[in-house]
């Protein structure tokens, strides 16, 4: 089967698991409003996309030993519920407004306190309305809910007490991992001068351990070896930091499959490697006007534009493509030492391509 036979197949399996678990979250509630909650994490969730965590769960379970993957669909969505729940935080922090072409989690509270509440605008240290305040609080509780719905689907499970401990204890350290990925981001961001190394270690702990989680808990669940779950954890560090490095690509020049404007990461002030590495070969002129659009909300098209010319003329993005590449590669020899069947060894190469090939 085909990549993208694979993930379309998965898919509609995963987003079934995902109705079921939270309608059944949806149904206990006893409060309205609670019940209004579930609802909108459940929609927030399940939003159309690849689902490529949970399916990284099956296709390692698979390819450990290929036998009873059907076990695997009820908690395979773990990784998509915690994945949603960063989602959430994310877009808090960078102040987004949308995702997946839909309003972000604290953009339909604000739209559901002003719906149903008189708002108020005031000068507070944190918050300048009501509505701010109200939105703003509600979606840092939605995130943490569903991180603890991830324990939820794990712990009712039919899963073994053994291998229930093990799954928590997986996803509890690649929680911890992506917060602290989550400090230097925003360290990163602040500091007038960031070194390669310095995004490398931020953008790891952003990106790779839940993509690591969600391959290890699938070989985990089928009783891998110990060989096996360390070189699926290496692969996805690489695949992970390849993958970030192309999103970050995807800014300057495909943002729309993102959902957003072209330069957006630009005007947030994002010190990816392609900027880093931009301003360490670019002239006096090129680098004031690169430090001089990074982090402006209100830089014109033009400046964006001019900016993005630069680090192409000064070969910043192809040297980040090219770092990807390598990343894609170093994967693919992480597999080989996995041992994995004919399936899994085709998936995982595949999926390690598709990291930098993707345009959403």
């Amino acid at each position: 089967m085909e990549f993208n036979q694979i993930i379309k197949k998965y898919r509609s399996i995963i987003d079934k698991e995902l109705n079921i678990f939270f309608d059944n979250k949806i149904n206990n509630a006893k409060d309205k409003f609670l019940r209004e909650c579930y609802s909108y994490i459940k929609e927030f969730t399940i939003r159309e996309g690849k689902r490529i965590r949970p399916i990284a769960a099956i296709m390692a379970y698979k390819a450990v030993n290929g036998s009873d993957e059907e076990k695997i669909y009820p908690v395979s969505i773990a990784p998509e519920i915690i994945h949603a729940s960063s989602l959430i935080h994310d877009d808090v922090m960078d102040e987004d407004l949308f995702r997946r072409n839909k309003d972000t989690m604290h953009k339909i509270f604000e739209k559901y306190f002003k719906k149903n509440f008189s708002d108020v605008s005031y000068d507070g240290d944190l918050f300048s309305s009501s509505s701010k305040r109200f939105s703003l609080s509600m979606a840092i509780l939605q995130g943490n809910m569903l991180n603890l719905l991830l324990n939820s689907c794990i712990l009712e499970s039919k899963l073994s007490e053994d291998k229930k401990n093990k799954a928590i204890e997986i996803f509890n350290d690649a929680y911890c991992k992506t917060n602290e990925g989550q400090i230097l981001d925003l360290l990163v961001s602040a500091k007038g001068n960031v070194t390669e190394e310095e995004y490398v270690l931020m953008a790891l702990r952003k990106t790779g351990p839940l993509i690591s989680a969600s391959v290890r808990f699938g070989a985990m669940l089928n009783d891998a070896r110990d060989f096996q779950i360390d070189a699926l954890g290496g692969y996805a560090n690489s695949v992970a930091l390849a993958f970030q490095i192309h999103d970050d690509a995807m800014d300057l020049s495909n943002a729309v499959g993102k959902g957003r404007e072209i330069g957006t990461d630009i005007r947030k002030g994002n010190k990816t490697m392609i900027v880093i590495n931009a301003l360490e070969k670019c002239n006096e002129e090129q680098k004031k006007l690169i430090l001089s659009v990074l982090g402006d909300y209100k830089a014109l098209d033009n400046d964006i534009k001019r900016f993005i010319e630069i680090i192409k003329e000064r070969g910043a993005l192809n040297y980040a493509k090219d770092y990807a590449n390598k990343k894609v590669i170093e994967a693919k020899e992480y597999i080989k030492k996995a041992k994995l069947n004919e399936e899994g060894n085709k998936f995982f190469n595949e999926f390690a391509e598709y990291a930098v090939s993707r345009n959403t």
